[in-house]
């Protein structure tokens, strides 16, 4: 692929990934506009559990880290026959695979809603979010069907119809979110989402003819490349597994919590997620191929110092963030989702979770890039087997604080953080004993690590200056949005001024490198 085609194609994947964080974010204000805090988006998060476990366990992580290479593989071979036909199997054992555990979950919905998903609500709720369920169990067939599609044209060095899939899902989710929702209440959000999984398949089928694509109607799991495929996917079905199953406890949990815990919870996650997606996502895609390469051609040193520069420039983009979210956190909420049905009221039970929530978002980052550092090595047991670890942990923990302490849905956000941050510190020590040198002295990373934290220090104090004045001048600027929004905004253009100033008094090489991660040219080989 010439120079100029790489171009367009990181400006027009970079582009829909932007466009599509944004209409996400765009999706959920529109949600919680049209349901706040309510019982309804409790049971609908709740239910949602089901259908995404079933995407995850099945295509989640197969196309990405498995598919694409084998089939990448056997296409430069010259066994183009050979790659068509291990798609085609691929693809009818994981409609198969979804179409039956569509079919059996929906029957045992039930059961599950009362036994697992929320088991602490009343019938009621309990029954909605039965029939929720049952409409968001169509998603996965189509979603996964879409996931394919995304592997072989990414595979096929066709980037536009796979970037814009996931906006045209989101599209249609707030669709439903706006025009089915107001006639069908919760139950059109649903609608929404399972329309949203058909477009973002659909959206992908012509570009599919255009490449090419042949298909058989065929299970043939001794075809050139099941056997690849499914040693490389066994690992990350284990973790995805272990993700679910916490996310799934932590709603069970909070079903026996006040209405709309279930929802304060998702909300504030969603905001935590924000940064960890733009930043840790994104490095720990630029440096895994680059620690992969360095690991093959034997170079520890090497590898080292990639994952030293990614994890300096984390830091100094993590750690401000968390501050930010902390600081502000009544004031990010508020002026991003207070409208409609999402009152004062709903801001009052997703601020306090999301504080908490930002109290690990440092530790959320580092483990995705740690846990690349571990496939570089090809050890895929140690952080599965981590998360795992922490998973009983948060649970144990998440139980003493709510039965045992009586706290209310922070508790879940605190436990999830502060296990998250054993679960970096447990592989940070496990990654010492594989990689020679690995230390927090390595590559300059505690030093660096001291000197964002003093310039997020002087962050947090400009900021907590700033809503002192702006409370003694107008104590109630909260209850009005446009004085809010104001409000918000100067403080982050003020706490984003004071820490890069800090920063660049303080010399932090990581100022340059983190305007590298934008150009995607972070670690240089």
């Amino acid at each position: 692929m010439g120079a100029r085609r790489r171009a367009l194609n990181t400006a027009i994947v970079g582009g829909a990934f932007v466009l599509s964080r944004l209409l996400g974010l765009v999706r959920e204000v529109v949600i919680a506009g049209q349901f706040g805090t309510s019982a309804q988006y409790d049971a609908y998060v709740a239910a949602f559990g089901v259908p995404d476990t079933l995407f995850l366990l099945i295509i989640g992580g197969a196309v990405g880290s498995a598919f694409i290479p084998v089939f990448t593989s056997l296409m430069r071979e010259g066994d183009e026959q050979g790659a068509w036909r291990l798609a085609s199997t691929l693809i009818n054992a994981s409609v198969l695979l979804l179409g039956a555990g569509g079919l059996l979950l929906g029957v045992l919905a039930p059961q599950l809603v009362g036994a697992v998903i929320l088991p602490g609500r009343p019938p009621d709720q309990q029954a909605l979010a039965v029939e929720l369920t049952r409409i968001l169990l169509l998603s996965p067939l189509f979603l996964g069907l879409g996931g394919w599609a995304m592997g072989i044209l990414n595979a096929r060095q066709h980037f536009v119809m796979p970037a814009l899939a996931p906006v045209v899902y989101n599209l249609a989710i707030i669709g439903g979110a706006l025009v089915l929702a107001p006639v069908w209440g919760v139950h059109g959000l649903a609608w929404g989402v399972v329309a949203g999984a058909l477009a973002h398949f659909g959206v992908q089928v012509p570009a599919l003819w255009r490449v090419g694509m042949r298909y058989w109607l065929r299970l043939d799991l001794r075809d050139r490349g099941v056997g690849q495929v499914a040693g490389l996917i066994l690992p990350r079905i284990v973790g995805q597994a272990a993700f679910q199953t916490n996310i799934i406890a932590m709603r069970s949990i909070g079903s026996f919590l006040p209405r709309g815990s279930i929802s304060a919870l998702n909300y504030a996650y969603l905001l935590m997620m924000l940064p960890h997606g733009v930043f840790a996502m994104s490095l720990a895609t630029v440096t895994f191929p680059t620690m992969a390469a360095q690991y093959a051609d034997g170079d520890l040193d090497a590898l080292r110092g990639t994952l030293a520069r990614a994890i300096k420039v984390l830091l100094f983009l993590t750690i401000p963030s968390a501050v930010g979210l902390l600081i502000l956190r009544y004031e990010i909420v508020g002026t991003v989702f207070e409208v409609g049905r999402f009152t004062s009221t709903s801001t009052g039970l997703v601020a306090p979770a999301l504080g908490y929530f930002a109290l690990g978002l440092v530790a959320y980052a580092v483990v995705e890039v740690l846990t690349r550092a571990f496939y570089a090595l090809h050890d895929t047991f140690t952080p599965v087997s981590v998360s795992v670890g922490t998973i009983f942990v948060n649970l144990g923990l998440s139980f003493t604080l709510v039965f045992g302490l009586g706290w209310n849905h922070e508790a879940l956000a605190l436990s999830l953080a502060a296990t998250t941050t054993l679960e970096m510190v447990l592989m940070w020590v496990l990654l010492g004993r594989k990689l020679p040198g690995w230390r927090l002295t390595a590559g300059g990373m505690a030093r660096s690590l001291v000197k964002s934290a003093l310039a997020s220090l002087a962050m947090a104090v400009g900021l907590t200056l700033l809503l002192l004045v702006w409370r003694t001048v107008s104590p109630d600027y909260q209850t009005h949005r446009l004085e809010l929004a104001a409000a918000t905004l100067t403080a982050i253009a003020l706490g984003a001024g004071i820490y890069l100033a800090v920063a660049r008094a303080l010399r932090s090489e990581e100022l340059s490198a983190a305007i590298a991660l934008v150009g995607r040219r972070l670690t240089a080989r």
